[in-house]
């Protein structure tokens, strides 16, 4: 895994990319965090885990329609979250996808 794991994520969507895999994106986001020090990395490895406990909880049947609001979030945000010109902004970005993977699985829930 590496970042070339998370713009091919961004590019096929989580459908495509099997909950197992995701989990291990999601480990190695956050052991690279750790080891260079930058956020933005952590708090990738936190949407992912939230995402990957979805899949966990419903059996790898998770709702087509919160899996393309997922895409969407993820495929807007990794690019700029990778690209940010400083690990600040690119740690505030990450901080804003976190918290909109775990807005659109709430509001789906309390559908």
């Amino acid at each position: 895994m590496d970042q070339n794991s998370l713009r091919q994520l961004a590019e096929q969507g989580i459908g495509n990319f099997p909950p197992v895999r995701l989990g291990d994106l999601s480990a190695w986001c956050w052991d690279f965090g750790e080891v260079t020090g930058d956020a933005r990395f952590c708090s990738l490895s936190r949407a992912l885990s939230v995402i990957v406990d979805l899949f966990d909880l419903h059996s790898e049947q998770v709702p087509s329609v919160l899996v393309e609001q997922l895409d969407v979030l993820l495929k807007q945000s990794i690019s700029g979250i990778l690209h940010a010109e400083t690990a600040e902004h690119g740690s505030f970005l990450s901080r804003q996808l976190r918290k909109a993977v775990v807005c659109a699985i709430h509001n789906y829930r309390a559908i």
